[in-house]
Protein backbone atom coordinates (compact mmCIF):
# COMPACT_ATOMS: atom_id res chain seq x y z
CA UNK A 1 0.00 0.00 0.00
CA UNK A 2 2.87 2.40 0.76
CA UNK A 3 4.30 2.06 -2.76
CA UNK A 4 0.96 2.91 -4.42
CA UNK A 5 0.59 6.35 -2.81
CA UNK A 6 3.92 7.73 -4.13
CA UNK A 7 3.18 6.28 -7.56
CA UNK A 8 -0.26 7.88 -7.55
CA UNK A 9 1.20 11.24 -6.50
CA UNK A 10 3.86 11.00 -9.21
CA UNK A 11 1.24 10.14 -11.84
CA UNK A 12 -0.92 13.11 -10.83
CA UNK A 13 2.09 15.45 -10.95
CA UNK A 14 2.91 14.27 -14.48
CA UNK A 15 -0.63 14.23 -15.90
CA UNK A 16 -2.08 17.37 -14.28
CA UNK A 17 0.09 19.94 -16.13
CA UNK A 18 -0.71 18.25 -19.44
CA UNK A 19 -4.45 18.43 -18.75
CA UNK A 20 -4.25 22.06 -17.66
CA UNK A 21 -2.35 23.01 -20.83
CA UNK A 22 -4.81 21.11 -23.02
CA UNK A 23 -7.78 22.91 -21.48
CA UNK A 24 -6.39 26.36 -22.18
CA UNK A 25 -8.41 28.30 -24.74
CA UNK A 26 -6.79 30.84 -26.99
CA UNK A 27 -3.99 33.19 -26.21
CA UNK A 28 -4.52 36.57 -24.67
CA UNK A 29 -3.37 39.42 -26.88
CA UNK A 30 -3.65 42.48 -24.73
CA UNK A 31 -1.29 45.01 -23.19
CA UNK A 32 2.16 43.73 -24.06
CA UNK A 33 0.98 42.12 -27.28
CA UNK A 34 1.42 38.69 -28.72
CA UNK A 35 3.14 37.03 -31.65
CA UNK A 36 1.22 35.07 -34.28
CA UNK A 37 3.23 32.76 -36.52
CA UNK A 38 1.91 32.23 -40.04
CA UNK A 39 2.77 29.10 -42.03
CA UNK A 40 1.04 27.00 -44.68
CA UNK A 41 -1.88 27.14 -43.90
CA UNK A 42 -2.40 28.10 -40.29
CA UNK A 43 -2.01 30.75 -37.62
CA UNK A 44 -0.32 29.86 -34.34
CA UNK A 45 -2.07 30.66 -32.13
CA UNK A 46 -5.24 30.61 -34.21
CA UNK A 47 -7.53 31.82 -31.42
CA UNK A 48 -7.01 35.00 -29.41
CA UNK A 49 -8.95 36.66 -26.60
CA UNK A 50 -8.76 40.43 -26.07
CA UNK A 51 -10.57 43.10 -24.04
CA UNK A 52 -12.94 45.64 -25.53
CA UNK A 53 -11.49 49.15 -25.47
CA UNK A 54 -7.88 48.02 -24.93
CA UNK A 55 -5.24 48.38 -27.63
CA UNK A 56 -4.21 45.07 -29.17
CA UNK A 57 -0.70 44.71 -30.60
CA UNK A 58 0.00 41.63 -32.70
CA UNK A 59 3.35 40.85 -34.26
CA UNK A 60 2.92 38.63 -37.31
CA UNK A 61 5.82 36.39 -38.31
CA UNK A 62 5.63 34.66 -41.68
CA UNK A 63 7.59 31.44 -41.30
CA UNK A 64 5.97 29.98 -44.40
CA UNK A 65 7.10 29.94 -48.01
CA UNK A 66 4.37 32.13 -49.50
CA UNK A 67 2.79 35.53 -48.72
CA UNK A 68 0.25 35.64 -45.87
CA UNK A 69 -1.90 38.25 -44.13
CA UNK A 70 -4.09 38.46 -41.01
CA UNK A 71 -7.57 39.97 -41.13
CA UNK A 72 -10.66 40.40 -38.96
CA UNK A 73 -13.02 41.81 -41.56
CA UNK A 74 -15.97 42.28 -39.17
CA UNK A 75 -13.83 44.69 -37.13
CA UNK A 76 -12.14 46.35 -40.10
CA UNK A 77 -8.71 45.00 -39.12
CA UNK A 78 -6.25 44.14 -41.89
CA UNK A 79 -2.54 43.51 -41.90
CA UNK A 80 -0.25 44.24 -44.80
CA UNK A 81 0.83 41.28 -46.89
CA UNK A 82 3.76 39.66 -45.10
CA UNK A 83 6.46 38.14 -47.28
CA UNK A 84 8.11 34.82 -46.30
CA UNK A 85 10.69 35.39 -43.56
CA UNK A 86 9.32 38.86 -42.77
CA UNK A 87 7.28 40.33 -39.91
CA UNK A 88 4.61 43.00 -39.54
CA UNK A 89 2.72 44.55 -36.63
CA UNK A 90 -1.03 45.10 -36.39
CA UNK A 91 -2.49 47.53 -33.84
CA UNK A 92 -6.19 48.04 -33.16
CA UNK A 93 -8.64 48.73 -30.35
CA UNK A 94 -11.83 46.65 -30.56
CA UNK A 95 -14.95 48.60 -29.63
CA UNK A 96 -17.48 45.76 -29.48
CA UNK A 97 -17.61 42.35 -27.86
CA UNK A 98 -18.19 39.08 -29.66
CA UNK A 99 -16.43 36.32 -31.53
CA UNK A 100 -14.99 37.24 -34.92
CA UNK A 101 -13.39 35.26 -37.73
CA UNK A 102 -9.67 35.71 -38.37
CA UNK A 103 -8.57 34.74 -41.87
CA UNK A 104 -5.81 35.00 -44.41
CA UNK A 105 -7.28 36.66 -47.50
CA UNK A 106 -4.68 35.36 -49.93
CA UNK A 107 -6.54 33.27 -52.55
CA UNK A 108 -7.32 29.78 -51.25
CA UNK A 109 -5.63 30.19 -47.85
CA UNK A 110 -8.76 30.49 -45.68
CA UNK A 111 -10.31 27.58 -47.58
CA UNK A 112 -7.16 25.56 -46.81
CA UNK A 113 -7.68 26.19 -43.09
CA UNK A 114 -5.86 29.46 -42.44
CA UNK A 115 -8.55 30.79 -40.11
CA UNK A 116 -9.02 31.46 -36.43
CA UNK A 117 -11.19 33.30 -33.91
CA UNK A 118 -10.81 36.59 -32.11
CA UNK A 119 -12.92 36.79 -28.97
CA UNK A 120 -13.49 40.28 -27.57
CA UNK A 121 -14.70 40.39 -23.95
CA UNK A 122 -15.66 43.19 -21.54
Amino acid sequence: MRVRVPLLVAAVLVVLPVLVAACGGGSSAGGGGTTVTMTEFKFDPANLTVKRGQEVVITLQNKGTVVHDWNVQDLGVSSPKVQPGQSATVRFTPQRTGTFKIECLEPGHAEAGMVGQLTVTD
